[in-house]
């Protein structure tokens, strides 16, 4: 596991966000976790972002206040859940494309339209990138 600080790019909030956090690669599979806390957020939520590159396919396990688990896979209609103080939301999930890492380009980037069961659809482009990493040790 390296230390990382991490450069993540979302619809949902409007500047980059930067974040200390971890990664990993073994087999194929890239592992990215950190931590964020907002203005308006009262405890920490902490990511783990799990990249399998073979089978095509990213999931993004997020814990605190609002929980969730999705995956996010290019032609195929997932499903998640969130886990909030106001109950459970399900979601359908259409993943436009995922951009996987290589070796020109180390940012993984996918597009995905998230459907509640009830409410409007949200669309967004989400990316992430390690700018720094220090091996533990």
């Amino acid at each position: 596991m390296e230390k990382s600080v991490l450069q993540i790019k979302t619809g949902m909030y409007g500047e980059p966000f930067i974040a200390e956090g971890s990664f990993s690669e073994e087999k194929g599979i890239r592992k990215y976790k950190w931590s964020e806390l907002h203005e308006n957020e009262r405890v920490a939520s902490d990511f783990e972002l799990i990249c399998d590159a073979a089978g095509k396919q990213v999931t993004v396990i997020r814990g605190g206040d609002v929980s969730s688990k999705m995956v996010f896979e290019p032609g195929a209609r997932t499903k998640g859940s969130l886990n909030t103080m106001f109950g459970v939301i399900e979601v359908v999930i259409e993943t436009d494309y995922i951009n996987f890492p290589s070796a020109l380009n180390e940012t993984l980037e996918f597009s995905y339209t998230m459907d509640p069961d009830e409410g409007e659809s949200v669309k967004n482009i989400f990316s992430i990138k390690r700018l720094l990493q220090k091996s533990e040790g």
